[in-house]
């Protein structure tokens, strides 16, 4: 079964933010290890970082909410198609009765027919 989801996998992009907030977290430990330099540079990439995984997140929750409307719109056809096959087979089963109430019409009607071109 192929893909239908109307996204591309998401993973890549968790994969970015988690190496992002790697880096991000390595950058903060080497501030705190190194206390006697200027850890301006450090500083702007842990921001730079964290604001790009922040950016990634939020394209993650579009993405989510784009997959929740689909994930929903299909539950919504699948519960149609399956009250639709429902229906269906009533209506079947239905007809089938009518098909053999009407069977045995015809063989009461033939048998009267018998009757009448013997009497």
């Amino acid at each position: 079964m192929s893909d239908k989801a109307p996204i591309s996998n998401t993973c890549p992009t968790i994969n970015s933010i988690i190496s992002k907030m790697e880096s991000a977290l390595n950058d903060a430990k080497y501030i705190l290890n190194h206390p006697e330099e200027d850890s301006t540079d450090e500083a702007k990439l842990i921001i730079e970082e964290l604001t790009d995984a922040i950016s990634g997140m939020e394209d993650i929750r579009t993405d989510n909410h784009t997959l929740r409307e689909w994930g929903n719109e299909e539950y919504d056809r699948a519960d149609y198609a399956e009250d639709e096959r429902d229906d269906a087979l009533r209506d079947k089963e239905l007809l089938e009765d009518e098909v053999s109430e009407l069977k045995s019409k015809i063989e009461e009607l033939e048998e009267e027919l018998k009757n009448v071109e013997q009497s």
